[in-house]
């Protein structure tokens, strides 16, 4: 048999999933050479045979061991056994270590059902989605963020994910989720902006983007508490035109900022005029990704 050094080798150019379908349980030298693989377990790109037999022969075996693993909305129409086993079961009772969930290809209808069983996971902080689908608007974002009775400390959407449409305004009964500390998601319009600010009081890493921003979000703006947690912001809204002064309103919630990323379309000069922009910022922060797309014709001829 190969040794070990030989074997890991061969594994650095293969899936995981393909790993534990071809190694796993052969002898019980493999099983303690590629231990490691069964704790993060992506089986997003296998062949219906390899699918299969991962899910009823590898999973049972291996589930009190995995800490992130990676569940496919797709697999609905896949598997009956596991849409049963994922969509109406506890996810504690399978994978009661898990710390980070990887959600793909889920439509709002799915999410609403399945997180009702992301619950009692005393590890699980880690939330990250991906190609979610906000078809018929059935997901809250406050639904998520509560997910894992208030345990989730981050949560990620990608940029192919829908956005979400947040009320206007919060009011004196809106509830906070303190426990999030890392969210990265794309809004509506910024008129939202305000009550995600109390929805999150303590995030330190806020990655947003969105389309508009309107002066009664600015005026209540100065009336909400700072984000005082929050060290890392980015702002990538590439469908809107932005000024100083609308910048300069959101990151005056944020007196403690670290690292700013801003991607955005501009015709107002005294943002292009970076100097200008730089002696607003916080004497704190110590790291800036500023990219324009500037839309003024006049300005670029000079």
């Amino acid at each position: 048999m190969l040794p070990d050094e030989i074997i890991l080798l061969v594994c650095k150019y293969l899936h995981s999933a393909e790993i534990l379908y071809s190694f796993f349980n052969l002898n019980f030298r493999l099983n303690s050479t590629i231990a490691d693989f069964c704790y993060h377990v992506n089986i997003k790109y296998v062949t219906y045979k390899q699918f299969d037999f991962i899910m009823k022969q590898i999973i049972p075996q291996i589930s009190l061991l995995i800490r992130s693993f990676v569940i496919n909305g797709l697999w609905e129409n896949i598997s009956n056994t596991l849409y049963l086993t994922l969509f109406h079961s506890k996810l504690s009772f399978i994978f009661p270590q898990l710390y980070t969930l990887s959600l793909v290809n889920f439509s709002d209808m799915q999410l609403n059902l399945f997180l009702k069983n992301i619950t009692d996971l005393s590890q699980l902080v880690k939330l990250d989605i991906r190609n979610f689908r906000n078809e018929y608007g059935e997901v809250l974002l406050e639904q998520i963020l509560a997910t894992n009775n208030n345990r989730l400390k981050s949560i990620l959407f990608d940029a192919d994910s829908s956005n979400f449409i947040l009320p206007t305004t919060g009011n004196s009964d809106s509830i906070a989720y303190p426990n999030i500390e890392q969210l990265v998601v794309e809004l509506m319009t910024t008129k939202t902006l305000v009550y995600l600010f109390t929805l999150v009081p303590n995030i330190n890493r806020l990655h947003i983007d969105f389309h508009e921003l309107s002066y009664t979000s600015k005026s209540i703006l100065v009336n909400i508490s700072s984000l005082v947690h929050l060290t890392d912001f980015q702002l990538c809204p590439m469908n809107k035109c932005w000024s100083l002064d609308e910048i300069v309103h959101i990151l005056s919630k944020m007196p403690y900022l670290q690292r700013l990323s801003l991607n955005l379309r501009t015709k107002d000069e005294n943002l292009i005029n970076g100097e200008y922009f730089t002696q607003l910022l916080s004497i704190s922060i110590i790291e800036i990704h500023y990219l324009l797309n500037i839309i003024s014709q006049e300005y670029i001829l000079k």
